[in-house]
């Protein structure tokens, strides 16, 4: 049997802005304390818990190590929306084999990309 994965907890100092981004994908975060005397907010997307925790101190490295991917509806109105909002779009949307992409940077500088199949 082969691992799969079920939850992925990320780190962050900027808490607000990285919910704001994030719920612009349409996910909605649920709050659970942590035995660290904090809170967590975590959402279900497809099976997987996501969850941000927040650490005021942390420091974020200059190109964090990984890239999160999300599959939306509307990539060019959603990408817009971002932009408009002052996230950094370093991938415009443009047509793959796979289907329609675009990367943003969230406010802890991760790329994500969304993905609109064909």
């Amino acid at each position: 049997m082969s691992a799969s994965l079920r939850s992925l907890v990320i780190a962050t100092s900027q808490i607000k802005d990285v919910l704001r981004f994030y719920e612009s994908l349409g996910l909605t975060f649920k709050t659970k304390k942590v035995s660290l005397g904090t809170e967590c907010y975590w959402t279900m997307a497809n099976g997987l818990e996501i969850a941000f925790l927040e650490k005021p101190d942390l420091k974020q490295d200059a190109q964090p190590h990984y890239m999160l991917s999300f599959r939306v509806q509307n990539i060019d109105q959603k990408y817009q929306q971002f932009v408009s909002n002052k996230f950094i779009g370093i991938l415009d949307p443009t047509d793959f084999e796979e289907g329609r992409k675009a990367i943003i940077l969230d406010p802890d500088g991760r790329s994500v990309e969304i993905i609109e199949s064909k």
